[in-house]
This record gives C-alpha cells, structure tokens and sequence, in this order.
C-alpha cells in the first residue's frame, strides 16, 4: 500500500473511532463536577421512576437531595415520598452506579415497614452527607450511628393487582388454622402491610384465601387480615364450607 494510501486509511479509522463513541465516553470525558452535574440529574430521575413502579401508585416526592459517592460515577439520592392523597410520607435512598455501558443500577430502599424504615435511616447516615464523596483512608473506626428512632416514619404502599383481585372477589372458606406462637395479623400479604391485632398463641381461625409468599387470610367469620403460614397449623377438619365476601383493607 502507498504511504499516503496507508495514512489516508488510518486517519479514516481514527475518524470512525471517534464518532462512535457512545454517551458514556461523552460523560467519562467530561471534568469531574460536571460529569456529577450530569451523574446527578440522571439519578434522581432514575430513583423517581423506580418509587412510582414499585410503590404501584401515584406518589409525590420532596425534599430530594443528591450526594456524590467515594466510587466513581456512584450517587445517592435522597428525598421523602408519599402516596398521592395519603398525607403519610417516609424516607427513601436510591444509590444509583453508572455502569460501563453508560446506563444505571439503582439499589433502592423505601421506608415500608421498621426493617426497611431501619435501612433508609442508617444508608441516609452513612450516604447522604457532604463527607461521603471524600476518597480519603480512614485512620480510625467510622463515626457511631445515631440512636434509631423507634418512631421512624413509614408508608404502606398500595397492593399488587393479583393482591387487589383477591381481595375484591368472593373468598370460598377452604379449611381452618389454629395459631402456633403469637403473631401480627396484618392488613397485605407483602410482611409491609399494616398490623391489623396481635393473634394470641392457640387461636383457630378459617382460612379464606392464599397469596404468593405462603399468606394466608384469616378470620373468625369474616377475611380480618393475612398472617404468614409459617405461623399456623392447618386444622384437620375445615371449617364450615361458605361464601364471604372480603369485607376488610
């Protein structure tokens, strides 16, 4: 090949490379503030869309703030959600991480019940501070968490569609189950839903329906609640075939 032919050739490759490059080689490039400029913003419409997807319903989001992580491209996004209407809000934390093909993990926490309300409260100490973007080695142990509150705020999110359907339909009583230890009756089968009573060790109530996740709903004569069937014993006898409508939410 001619040495012109050869350059001409390798000057087009090096042009093709160049305007191939993707959107995360046009965020790798850029200097590091506004690389978490643009960082930022994707984040916090990323975590925005993932609270109204798992919450399953209209929800109004505030007070959201984004922090920079010690990894690169890492971000933690911050705010408080509330069911549209519910006037009940909770806190969240979305780390969202840039992956090499330029689209985005989101890790997300949202404070449904004391566990989870627990989680957000320690992820938000630890992530959502000015400090957590510095790269520098600790020299000592990490600062000691706040006290968790025992009052953390929580929101119920609203059921499934299976959950709703079982709910609104007609619930055929298929047996009976009498209560191994004392345990929360609650109002979803998700373990998130709000306690309806405390089932005291030895009660025998009806099963009116099942719902993924071993859920059973319960009830004297009427659906009352869901308790896990890790709980119960199924009576051998069921109890008296009849048709109740679930009355409870």
């Amino acid at each position: 090949m001619h040495p012109a032919t050869a350059t001409g050739f390798a000057a087009l490759l090096a042009l093709i490379a160049l305007t191939a490059c993707d959107d995360a080689a046009d965020q790798a490039s850029l200097p590091r503030p506004a690389a978490e400029a643009a960082l930022a913003r994707e984040a916090k419409s990323a975590a925005e869309a993932g609270l109204r997807q798992s919450l399953n319903a209209a929800v109004e989001i505030g007070e959201v703030q984004t922090f920079p992580q010690s990894a690169p491209g890492s971000m933690a996004v911050c705010g408080q959600v509330a069911l549209v209407g519910s006037g009940q809000a909770a806190p969240f934390i979305a780390i969202v991480n840039r992956q090499p093909d330029g689209s985005l993990a989101v890790e997300q926490h949202v404070a449904t019940e004391r566990a989870s309300a627990t989680r957000v409260f320690v992820e938000s100490h630890t992530r959502c501070v000015a400090s957590a973007a510095s790269g520098q080695q600790r020299t000592a142990a990490p600062p000691r968490l706040p006290v968790v509150p025992t009052d953390l705020a929580t929101l119920t999110p609203a059921p499934s569609a299976a959950v709703a359907r079982i709910e609104a339909e007609q619930q055929t009583v298929q047996g009976g189950a009498a209560l191994r230890q004392a345990g929360n009756m609650r109002a979803h089968p998700n373990g998130g839903g709000d306690v309806v009573r405390v089932v005291p060790r030895g009660t025998v109530l009806r099963i009116f329906a099942e719902a993924p996740g071993g859920w059973l709903q319960l009830g004297a004569t009427a659906p009352e609640g869901w308790v896990h069937a890790s709980m119960i014993t199924r009576t051998g006898a069921p109890a008296p075939a009849q048709t109740i409508a679930t009355a409870s939410r």
